[in-house]
């Protein structure tokens, strides 16, 4: 009870302040609201490209991302925190009078900024795909009180269009936001216009090799298993990763991968061919040295599907997880990739190459049926219609 009256003077306060500045004359710009970043890049990159300068970012405390590398004037690039009381009233009046906003995820806040008719709150997402339910699909909702449900729903509710890679997000984002069919941009995710490009190829490659040499030569593993709610601190995987490197050979070398949302990275594990990558290594980067991604729950199998190359999946604790977040389809059904239940089963795929081409080629086109490598060029072209 105590955290929700909180909460309500919170968003109290802020649709206090919008409001004000609502009165103020609305301007021609375009506002990100971050917590990812990534997307919201590839679009300001490719507005730029066409002369449109009146974009401000607004980053939260979780956005590992400095905007830095965009050239934008630094009055454009915004500290939004609540602790940082004159950058987070800058957000505010940004939010308040822009013409369009982008975000890319749930953001409380939109639940006090009742914009003006005709302001287009668009939202980027930060997944090209999905395997568990979230948002009011999130079986932890039912724990939830009343009004944070009915926070949800507004916020969701502020929500005008929805970016999707492809139709099989239709349903999902219907279900999780309680969005109309009317509502999706069919654009394709600006992101993965990056694995399209081959000098970002050619770059990264470079940058990742510099920073792993022991990588080259090798076929790398990237292991990159999604968080869980429990372990935001630190997260417990039971794998034996030294026995696995041990039976796989001198061929192998393994990248470890941890969520963004977990605060520690994997602690050091001694092995020649084990490294473990720190949180502000850019995953879309790791992917272009990947051999062969193993995953659980994470949304980069989709992205990685864009490349061709084969994936395992490792769902060490697949019945815990799924009551405790759900799925939206069955797990074995849904992933391109043998599922293995323990480290003799993935070793041995591994070693035999045990991959279906045709699997992988099907799911990558029916979930990235419109990520083409021309995504950010759509979006900008319809923000500056």
């Amino acid at each position: 009870m105590l955290k929700e009256f909180i909460i309500y003077i919170y968003l109290s306060v802020n649709r206090l302040v919008f409001g004000l500045f609502k009165f103020l004359p609305q301007k021609s710009k375009i506002v990100f609201l971050c917590d990812f970043g990534d997307n919201a890049k590839f679009v300001i990159r490719e507005l730029q490209s066409r002369g449109f300068e009146e974009i401000y970012v607004l980053k939260t405390s979780k956005c590992k991302d400095d905007f830095s590398d965009l050239g934008l004037n630094a009055k454009h690039i915004v500290d939004f925190r609540a602790s940082n009381i004159g950058g987070y009233l800058k957000g505010l009046y940004h939010l308040a009078t822009g013409s369009k906003v982008l975000i890319d995820n749930y953001f409380a806040i939109l639940s006090a900024t009742s914009f003006r008719e005709g302001v287009e709150c668009i939202q980027l997402w930060h997944a090209a795909g999905a395997i568990k339910k979230f948002a009011l699909q999130d079986p932890s909702i039912m724990f939830r009180s009343p009004s944070a449900v009915k926070r949800f729903e507004k916020v969701y509710g502020r929500m005008t269009k929805v970016i999707i890679g492809s139709d099989e997000m239709v349903p999902i984002f219907m279900s999780a936001f309680g969005m109309r069919k009317d509502q999706f941009l069919r654009f394709g995710i600006p992101r993965t216009d990056f694995y399209f490009r081959q000098k970002e190829e050619v770059n990264a490659r470079s940058e990742i090799l510099e920073l792993y040499p022991q990588l080259a030569g090798k076929k790398v593993i990237l292991y990159a298993p999604t968080f869980r709610d429990q372990q935001l601190l630190e997260q417990k995987i039971p794998l034996n990763f030294v026995e696995i490197m041990d039976s796989l050979g001198e061929d192998f070398a393994m990248v470890i991968k941890l969520h963004p949302a977990v605060a520690h990275n994997a602690e050091l594990i001694a092995h020649p061919a084990i490294v473990s990558v720190a949180n502000d290594v850019p995953v879309s980067k790791l992917l272009f040295v990947t051999n062969y991604l193993i995953s659980d729950y994470s949304s980069i199998p989709f992205e990685f599907a864009l490349l061709g190359k084969p994936q395992i999946f490792y769902p060490y604790d697949l019945e815990a997880y799924e009551m405790e977040r759900g799925f939206w389809k069955d797990y074995e059904q849904l992933v391109p990739g043998p599922v293995v239940s323990n480290d003799e089963e993935l070793v041995y795929v591994l070693l035999h190459h045990e991959f279906n081409q045709e699997q992988m080629e099907t799911f990558s086109k029916d979930w990235n049926t419109y990520s083409d490598g021309h995504a950010s060029e759509r979006l900008a072209a319809y923000l500056m219609d």
